[in-house]
Parts: structure tokens; C-alpha cells; sequence
């Protein structure tokens, strides 16, 4: 358990300013991490040192400063429980830099080394005449400590520190109860949750006949109705979940017109289930497979529905009287010489007191082609990525999210960097936003760009000034507080080098990444070139360098490039979904908790050498890809699945505009054992959940094939 005192850190001497009256009670504050054990205080009416669960005593309305040696920290007006190093940073956050180089201060002064049994203040390790730094925001903690003392990274002070504040807070924290495993790819990457029967469903391609791209074409069903509400003992091998049922999806749908090619995706609603199912090939039009649902779990088939091309997301609308559609319509694997590329599409399927329309609503793209009646609202910041293709066969649909009104859907356009936002009355497309890119060059965005850097264990995060990071969100998740919706995306990125095959003549077109060592760089926007474009610096770097007007990131059309976009923003947003600005973006903090984890962790070298860690370095970092949100209590909480770290970040955004850290969850201890690669998560709020607890249901396919299921208290 996290003991938190981590900031306390207390320190020793303070000096405060106040405005409390003498005549006022004292009252008592900790220190978050508290056995921050012999820390001086001092507030205006009040001084002495920290008892050792970090107690110290302050009049209402009073400041605290605390200091060791000539080392002051910032001045706290004490909120009342607890006291952190997050009260001293400059925006209330765990990431902030003032804050992160204090509690960074703070644990290098831990006599043991140790902050997770306590901290206690050794004020020897201070260096002789230091003197508190002008800015916070900027100081070097290993100037203010005496020579050999050891500093924590950011990302292991990051860690310890966020942590301790979530525990001291009491946030709820999850752990694992429940696991299907069968350590087999392509099983349960999509899961939902049908609480009339308990049970849990996830796509497989266990027990069919699979075509010979091994594409998933069953759904299986797991009962859930004697979940224990007791971890597992062992989170890496434990399994307790059995498969109650599978059903042949490919056998329902088959007939002379159609062949099933995958399951993509499904969803309940109610007692009715709504199964994505693409063609053979995945450039035919895909279908919808509905299922009524027993009380015992048992799926009957009720009918398909034709959509569009390659169905890749389906979702119900909370209120259950639509299905809506993500059809991704992927070019052909071998574009390269059948030309195929098929125009992307979202379909909507009515829903009547429980019964699916038979024909579906189709909306595509077309009218924002190069002269058509909408082309003037696409915004020029949709990017556009195949030369010669149309906006409709460029744009995919990735993911369906419903706002919890039932009345907006919104879909990612993963490839195209942008949102789709479906009125769903009126069965229309109401607006296309762009969603930005993100500047490496700042701070607050620094990222770990290479394989190959000299210290990968942890890596250094850096900033590049002009390499900017484009979002391509795959999936997404609405919310609505205070009276206003906001969406969360996972901001993975992603291209179409993947999955093309043949490029045929067509080569230098299609092949829309290069590494950053193969680019020529405009002299100005990049004077040192030369430099960033070592491998062991950034010259491995994945980016896009063409779009399909040209170079991209060629600014100025003189053949070279004045800005580079790497893939994915390694992070998570959030966005107000009625004008579609950012309200919040993670910045590099998604990489900070990830390096800082394993960092922390006893096998660290092992987990960082592992090629799910540092060989995605030069990619796309931890991916961000699996997300959903949930309510618990009264708050709402954010679910982040990173794919390669195999791990789950936990934040609370009831505050869309200041998250706040409540758990990292990793299972594995080795990128081989336990739950890898998270794709697909389930939100189970307590009031449908079969143990009366709020869970995650999350699924590993891609990777483990397995099921997890995390019990939130």
C-alpha cells in the first residue's frame, strides 16, 4: 500500500504568512504521503516539526511554508486535510513542472530511498549553502542537493506523487476479480455487458469456420453472475471466468450474397445485440447481425441489416432507439493494383420498442467532395491523405460515440485526424472538426523519440521545435457534467502503410511514412538537422511525409520540410463537443507515468529492453487506444487502454479542464504474462453490475486474448 508522503515532503523549517486569528482552535493537516516523520513547520501562529503520520497544526485561514536548510517551498494557504506538493505548483496539477521538481526535491531527501514507506527528511543530503530557486518552474533539484545524492526522474517522482495524493483522497482504486485466459490473438478484442442475463460478451475466432485471414466470426458469452469480489491472487496467471456459450455469427449471416469476412465490433442495448460484420472481401458492403438476448444469456438470431463497407464500430444510443454505424471502407490491401477504394460511410438502424428497422440510413461524404454543396465546411485542417483519392474515399469512420442524451453521435475519422458530429434526429452529418496538432517544441509536450537514445531506462524526454504531433484519435467517449458534453479521445495515431500489401507502381505515393532521417529539413525551421537526425536522437522517428497535395509539412513548396508530423499525440484529449475546441490535452504525461512506472519497478530493465517499450520509442510511443468513461458516485472517471504498455490509466475528469491521476493498472510482468495489449473496454456502473460494484470489463485481443475484469472500490 502507498504510504503518502511522498510530498510532504516535507521539509524542515517554515516560515508562513497567514490571516488566521489567534483565537481560532488549531486544527490539524497532513502531509500527503504521511510519514513524512520530523518535517519543521511553521504557519503564523503555529510551528514545530511533523508527527509521524505527518500531522502538523495551523489556525484556519492560515499559510504554511515549508523549508530544509536555505531551501524554501512555496507558500500553502493549508485547504484543510492534506497538503501536497500539488499545492505549490502553478495550475493545481500533478505534472506541473513546479511541481514535479519538488516533489522530485522532496524524495531525493528520504533517508531509505524508499517513499513508499514513508519519507523521512535526512537534511544532510541538502547542499551546503543552497538557496531556494527564483522559479520553481525551472529549477535544477540536483543543484540544491549535496553531491551523490540520487534524484528521481520526473516520471518516478510523477509516479510516487500521484499515487500518494490518489490514495490520501480516497479515489477509488481497482482491482482484479475476474479473467477469461486462453493466451490466444484475436480472442475478446471487443467486449459488452448485458446485465439481465450477468453476462459478458466478446468477439473470438475460437470454434469457427475462419476464413484464412483468421478474422474473429464468433461471439462468446461469459456469466458474470458469481463474480468474486475478491482479487485474484495471482493478476498474471490467475483465471477464474469460463466460456458459457459461442455463438457462430458467420453461420447466421452467410447466404448466397454474402460471405462473412470479421467481426469488427458489437454492442448491447437492453435485450438486443448488434454485431459489426464486414464482407469478403472488406472492400463489399458489411452488415449489422441483430440478436435477442434470454435472461440466460442465449442469443437468437433475429436478422442482418446491409451498411456500409467494412463496418468497423456499431453502438447503441443509451435511450436504445438507435444503432449507429462506423463503416471505415479501407482501401484494398492491394490497392497498389486493383484501384479499389471504397467510399466511407455511417449508418443508422432505428430501433422500435426493441425491434431493428430492416434497412439502414446511410450517410456518406460526398457532398464535401471538391465541389460539392457542403465542400466549403470541410475544414482545411481534415487531412486528406491518398493522392487522387475523393474526401468520401479518403475519409474512414473509426469509432461510434453517442452522447448521453442519445441525440449526437460522434465518430472518429482516425486517418484523417478530425470528428464527425451525426445529429440523430434529423439522420444528418452536422459538422466535421479538425482536430489541431501538437507541438513538441513545448514543455509540456516533451516526448521520447528514439530506439536507439543512449539511455533507454528510463528515456529522456525531449523537445523538438516544428516536429508536431497529429492526434488521429481511434476511440472516443462522451460525458456530460455541469450541463455541458465533452468528448475523450484516445489519441493513438495511425497510417495505411499497416495493412497495404502490394503497392505495385503506385509505391511512392501510398507509402505515406518515412523515417525522419529520410527527410530533407528547411535549414531555418531545423538548424540543427544534423543533430536530430542521428538515431539516437530522432532520425528514427516515424512520420507522414506525403498528403495528397503533396510533401506534408512542405509549408512553403520549395521541395523540403519545414514542419514533420509524427503519428499519434501519445496522449489523451478532451474536447467540448458543441464547438469542438480542446479543453484539455495530457501533454507528455501519458509517457510520464508509463516510463515513470517501470521505472519504479523492480524488473525495470527488463520492461524497458522489452520491444513493446523502448522499439515503440521511434513509433507511437504507449499508444493510447482502448478508452471509455463511467460514473462513480458522483464523479466520472476516464479509462485510458495503452496498447503497447500493456496498462490502464485511470484519471478523474470530473474537471474536464484539470484531470486528476487515480491509478495505473499493469497486470503483466513481462510484456508475456498476464493481460497484453488492451483494445477494447466496458463500463459497468454499480447499479447494473452483477456484484453490486462498479467494473471495467476490458479486452486484451490483440495480444493475451484474454478478458479482465476490474472491480472498482
Amino acid at each position: 500500500m502507498f504510504n503518502k508522503k511522498i510530498l510532504a515532503a516535507g521539509v524542515a523549517a517554515i516560515l508562513v504568512s497567514a490571516c488566521g486569528g489567534s483565537d481560532d482552535a488549531p486544527l490539524k493537516s497532513t502531509f500527503v504521503d504521511a510519514a513524512v516523520s520530523g518535517a519543521a513547520y511553521g504557519t503564523a501562529t503555529q510551528s514545530g516539526t511533523t508527527a509521524t503520520d505527518g500531522g502538523f497544526s495551523y489556525r484556519p485561514g492560515e499559510s504554511v511554508t515549508f523549508a530544509v536548510g536555505g531551501v524554501r517551498l512555496p507558500a500553502v494557504a493549508v485547504p484543510g486535510g492534506v497538503v501536497t506538493p500539488i499545492d505549490m505548483g502553478a495550475d493545481g496539477t500533478a505534472t506541473d513542472p513546479a511541481t514535479l521538481n519538488i516533489a522530485r526535491f522532496i524524495q531525493a531527501l528520504d533517508s531509505d530511498n524508499n517513499p513508499d514507506n514513508g519519507i523521512v527528511i535526512n537534511a544532510a543530503r541538502v547542499a551546503p549553502g543552497a538557496t531556494t530557486p527564483a522559479n520553481w518552474s525551472a529549477a535544477n533539484p540536483g543543484a540544491l542537493l549535496a553531491a551523490g545524492v540520487t534524484v528521481p526522474t520526473e516520471g518516478q517522482a510523477l509516479t510516487h506523487l500521484a499515487k500518494s495524493v490518489a490514495a490520501a483522497k480516497g479515489l477509488p482504486q481497482g482491482k482484479l476479480v475476474g479473467r477469461y485466459g486462453v493466451s490466444q490473438a484475436g480472442v475478446a478484442e471487443i467486449v459488452a455487458y448485458h446485465e439481465g442475463s450477468k453476462s459478458s460478451f466478446h468477439i473470438s475466432d475460437v470454434a469457427a469456420t475462419a476464413p484464412a485471414t483468421g478474422r474473429a466470426l464468433t461471439v462468446q458469452r461469459m456469466s458474470l453472475a458469481n463474480l468474486s469480489a475478491t482479487a485474484l491472487a495471482s493478476p498474471t496467471t490467475a483465471s477464474n471466468l469460463t466460456i458459457d456459450g459461442t455463438k457462430d455469427v458467420a453461420a447466421d449471416v452467410n447466404d448466397a450474397g454474402f460471405t462473412a469476412g470479421g467481426i469488427q465490433s458489437l454492442d448491447i442495448a437492453g435485450n438486443l445485440m448488434a454485431v459489426a460484420v464486414s464482407g469478403t472481401p472488406k472492400t463489399v458492403q458489411g452488415v449489422i447481425a441483430f440478436y435477442s438476448i434470454a435472461t440466460n444469456g442465449s442469443l437468437t438470431y433475429l436478422k442482418k441489416v446491409p451498411v456500409g463497407v467494412l463496418p468497423d464500430s456499431v453502438a447503441f444510443s443509451p435511450d436504445g432507439s438507435a444503432v449507429v454505424v462506423a463503416n471505415e471502407a479501407e482501401l484494398s490491401d492491394t490497392f497498389g493494383t486493383d484501384g479499389i477504394d471504397p467510399e466511407g460511410s455511417i449508418s443508422i438502424v432505428r430501433v422500435v420498442n426493441g425491434v431493428p428497422a430492416d434497412t439502414a440510413i446511410q450517410l456518406g461524404f460526398t457532398d464535401f467532395n471538391v465541389g460539392g454543396n457542403r465542400a466549403t465546411e470541410l475544414p482545411s485542417g481534415v487531412r486528406i491523405g491518398r493522392p487522387g483519392a475523393s474526401v468520401a474515399q479518403d475519409l474512414e469512420p473509426e469509432f461510434v460515440s453517442i452522447s448521453p442524451d442519445s441525440r449526437t453521435a460522434f465518430i472518429t475519422l482516425q486517418e484523417n485526424n478530425a470528428i464527425a458530429v451525426v445529429d440523430l434526429a434529423s439522420a444528418r452529418i452536422s459538422r466535421i472538426f479538425a482536430l489541431g496538432f501538437k507541438d513538441h517544441g513545448l514543455a509540456r509536450n516533451a516526448f521520447a523519440p528514439s530506439d536507439r537514445a543512449t539511455v533507454l531506462n528510463p528515456p529522456e524526454l525531449i523537445t523538438l521545435p516544428n516536429v508536431m504531433g497529429i492526434y488521429m484519435p481511434d476511440t472516443a467517449a462522451s460525458f456530460t457534467v455541469g450541463g455541458k458534453t465533452y468528448i475523450v479521445t484516445a489519441n493513438e495515431g495511425d497510417d495505411r502503410n499497416d495493412f497495404l500489401t502490394n503497392f505495385g507502381a503506385l509505391s511512392g505515393s501510398l507509402e505515406e511514412t518515412r523515417r525522419l532521417s529520410a527527410l530533407t529539413l528547411d535549414p531555418v525551421a531545423f538548424p540543427n538537422a544534423a543533430s536530430i537526425q542521428q538515431a539516437s536522437v530522432a532520425g528514427r522517428l516515424t512520420v507522414f511525409a506525403t498528403t495528397s497535395t503533396g510533401r506534408f509539412g512542405d509549408t512553403d513548396n520549395d521541395g523540403d520540410y519545414d514542419k514533420v508530423y509524427a503519428l499519434g499525440g501519445r496522449s489523451y484529449s478532451i474536447i467540448d463537443a458543441a464547438t469542438g475546441q480542446l479543453v484539455y490535452e495530457s501533454g507528455s504525461d501519458v509517457e510520464r507515468y508509463v516510463y515513470g512506472e517501470l521505472a519504479n519497478d523492480a524488473n525495470k530493465d527488463t520492461l524497458f529492453a522489452d520491444g513493446a517499450i523502448s522499439g515503440r520509442f521511434d513509433n507511437k510511443g504507449p499508444e493510447p487506444e482502448a478508452l471509455t468513461v463511467g460514473q462513480i458516485g458522483n464523479d466520472f472517471y476516464a479509462f485510458i487502454g495503452l496498447e503497447r504498455s500493456s496498462s490502464i490509466l485511470v484519471m478523474k475528469v470530473t474537471n474536464p479542464a484539470k484531470p486528476e491521476f487515480v491509478q495505473y493498472i499493469r497486470s503483466t510482468t513481462n510484456f508475456a504474462n498476464g493481460d497484453i495489449s488492451p483494445e477494447g473496454m466496458k463500463f459497468v456502473p454499480a447499479a447494473k453490475s452483477p456484484n453490486a460494484k462498479p467494473l471495467l470489463i476490458v479486452g486484451y485481443g490483440d495480444v493475451s486474448g484474454t478478458v479482465a475484469v476490474y472491480q472498482f472500490d
